[in-house]
């Protein structure tokens, strides 16, 4: 894999060193309870080398999106709180909360960036808005907190050259009964030479999901809590064509996680996922550790699964070493599922170092289909 991080380094660098040049917009109010017009404001102002400044002890409410399109050359020094609505199903999907597109975006700070999401939850409503959505190159963002996202908290999809790290991603719902649904903490499509590192997560689904289109990153330093783990996928839904190369997953945990590590494909769908790392990875609790599987399906469309079982997407190069912690009591789950495509079987598999331990003595044995030289992995034997 392409090592990235000195060129992103240096580029984030450069940036700082541009804007300290430039002018300085502070972020106002509009002292109507809706500040999205201040906060546009000084964007535009001082885009293309200066600073926007949220300053520390200031709460800014808005009603509607923020959608910073252009930017070029800005740093945002962000330690203030925004609000964003309790619940306005208007506002579903679109760009996101907030859209960063541009280049040589320095975004950083201790602020908060809360998206109320209990009352999507509470409404059973899981079409909100993503929280942060990046479409960027050459760009930094890091040091802040994205709390109670009504969907997911970040979506990086067309960028390249770009680093979040040291951020505090936290969704939980306060009602059993209405849990915070498809809040994923990172997801990645169609970018590359994306880092993503030393950050805590709780939430109600992936850690971080990779999808298609994705080249050279790294996820790094990663600490979470409750989710569905570190997932590659799902991909080649509805028979399409994905393909995605190059991901490495280090130095990660996952506590009372329903998934571990996890890659996962359509029956039907076309394309491969290639050259994927999990090193150094500890799984407390976790339900289904390592899980490889070319069977993802929903009930809606199982019996089209069920008639393309046979095919999917092909895996290759994939390697899962220095993997330690336990299972859950959930017996249903073995510690480690490899379930290709009968016609397209998995090539190039290395697993090792491999400790775990299950938390229920009955818990499933080990399950190896359709991978080449299974027998060779002596993970498959147990």
């Amino acid at each position: 894999m392409k090592f990235i991080g000195a060129s992103v380094v240096a580029s984030v660098f450069l940036l700082s060193t541009i804007a300290e040049a430039g002018r300085t917009c502070v972020v106002g109010h509009s002292g109507n309870n809706n500040e999205v017009a201040p906060i546009m404001k000084a964007f535009k102002d001082c885009n293309n080398g200066g600073t926007v400044v949220f300053p520390a002890g200031q709460t800014y409410n808005v009603k509607s999106a923020l959608e910073l399109q252009g930017l070029k050359n800005i740093v945002v020094k962000f330690d203030s709180i925004i609000n964003f609505p309790r619940f306005n199903p208007k506002i579903q999907k679109g760009k996101g909360y907030m859209y960063f597109n541009g280049d040589n975006i320095h975004f950083s700070g201790r602020g908060t960036i809360n998206g109320n999401g209990q009352g999507w939850f509470d409404a059973q409503n899981n079409q909100g808005p993503t929280m942060v959505r990046v479409n960027a190159r050459n760009s930094y963002f890091a040091g802040f907190t994205v709390k109670q996202a009504p969907n997911g908290h970040f979506s990086i999809v067309g960028s390249q050259n770009t680093i979040l790290e040291n951020l505090s991603l936290r969704t939980v719902s306060t009602n059993p009964s209405r849990p915070a649904k498809n809040t994923d903490a990172f997801g990645i499509s169609s970018s590359s030479n994306i880092i993503i590192r030393d950050s805590t997560i709780v939430n109600g689904d992936d850690c971080l999901a990779v999808h298609g289109g994705v080249t050279n990153a790294t996820i790094s330093g990663i600490t979470c809590t409750g989710g569905h783990g570190f997932s590659v996928g799902s991909l080649g839904k509805d028979g399409i064509t994905e393909s995605l190369s190059g991901v490495s997953f280090l130095n990660n945990k996952c506590i009372n996680c329903t998934s571990g590590l996890r890659i996962k494909a359509w029956p039907g769908g076309k394309g491969n996922v290639n050259d994927i790392r999990f090193e150094n990875t500890s799984l407390q609790n976790v339900e289904s550790p390592i899980d490889i599987s070319t069977h993802y399906c929903d009930k809606e469309r199982a019996s089209q699964c069920a008639r393309d079982d046979a095919t999917s997407l092909s895996f290759t190069n994939i390697k899962i070493k220095n993997v330690s912690g336990t299972g859950s009591t959930n017996k249903d789950y073995p510690l480690i599922n490899i379930n290709c495509a009968a016609k397209n079987p998995c090539k190039n598999i290395v697993l090792s170092d491999i400790h775990l331990t299950p938390s229920n003595s009955k818990t499933k044995k080990n399950v190896c289909l359709n991978l080449v030289n299974s027998g060779a992995i002596p993970y498959c034997k147990l």
